[in-house]
């Protein structure tokens, strides 16, 4: 598969491991619009290059080129014919903003994905393994409040394949 020239070739892994997004990182948008991306995080991006979407829940989500190419895939292979899928390709492609890391660390987070996630100055990231997700604090807490100890056995009882 082709990763085409903004992402170049996939980053390697020593055989046995993969690459993941993991952690929860506290982080300030300084005035710029400008996020400093964990060190944990970079480390998972080829060439510093990163997407970032709107997401479920309220979040931003930070996709590597690698990932991101196979959420896209994802989504274009849904049926053209459904409404719905249409609505979900829609909202990602028109919030994709492409982004390469600067020497600093640091990616912009467009205004109007601040908004859509009501981000101001603080911001929680978090990992989900295949992607980063950049939260407003408060909302971070109403997420992890959904898998409170007692709560987190429930669901986790509930996932297929585990």
């Amino acid at each position: 598969m082709s990763r085409g020239p903004l992402f170049g070739e996939a980053p390697s892994a020593t055989e046995g491991e993969q690459l993941s997004f993991t952690g929860e990182f506290h982080h300030t948008i300084d005035a710029k619009g400008r996020l400093i991306v964990p060190a944990r995080m970079r480390d998972e991006l080829v060439e510093d290059k990163v997407v970032l979407t709107r997401y479920t829940e309220g979040c931003i989500a930070m996709w590597s080129g690698v990932e991101w190419e196979r959420f896209e895939q994802g989504l274009v292979a849904q049926s053209k014919g459904d409404p719905n899928a249409r609505a979900v390709v829609r909202a990602f492609a028109a919030s994709a903003h492409q982004d390469t890391i600067d020497r600093q660390g640091r990616i912009s987070v467009p205004p109007q994905l601040r908004a859509l996630a009501s981000l101001d100055r603080d911001v929680v990231i978090s990992g989900a393994f295949d992607h980063g997700e950049i939260w407003n604090p408060e909302t971070w807490e109403q997420e992890q409040a959904k898998a409170e100890p007692g709560r987190l056995e429930e669901l986790f009882e509930r996932l297929p394949n585990l």
